[in-house]
């Protein structure tokens, strides 16, 4: 049976709470690819949104190479420090835990298709 399940992300910065759903039988955090493709776009996408948060660009490098290896530093930590959560939900349940429309929360795993393809076969 297909689960419903709610993933929050935050970046290592107050105020970057941020909301996924998904749907999957077993829990997402248990998927081969759980890591390497949707926990890294997660935390891709909290790095495009809000490392300017760092001030990165503002500091002064002595050289490209220093700013390389600040960056690099910064990623890595980055990476470390995001704070990702997996829970099952309901559908009712998730308009009472989320801001906002639930609409606008991005799909981001979906086995549903696949479980009505399997159906129709």
């Amino acid at each position: 049976m297909i689960k419903t399940w709610l993933i929050s992300a935050s970046a290592p910065i107050c105020g970057t709470d941020t909301y996924y759903r998904a749907y999957s039988e077993a829990n997402p955090e248990l998927l081969d690819d759980w890591y390497e493709d949707i926990c890294m776009n997660i935390i891709q996408e909290l790095w495009d949104n809000y490392s300017w948060c760092l001030h990165l660009e503002d500091e002064e490098y002595e050289s490209e190479e220093e700013e390389a290896e600040i960056y690099d530093q910064a990623w890595e930590d980055w990476k470390c420090d995001c704070n990702i959560n997996v829970e099952e939900v309901t559908e009712e349940n998730l308009k009472d835990m989320i801001p906002g429309n639930i609409d606008n929360i991005e799909i981001i795993y979906d086995e549903r298709e696949r479980d009505l393809s399997k159906s129709n076969s």
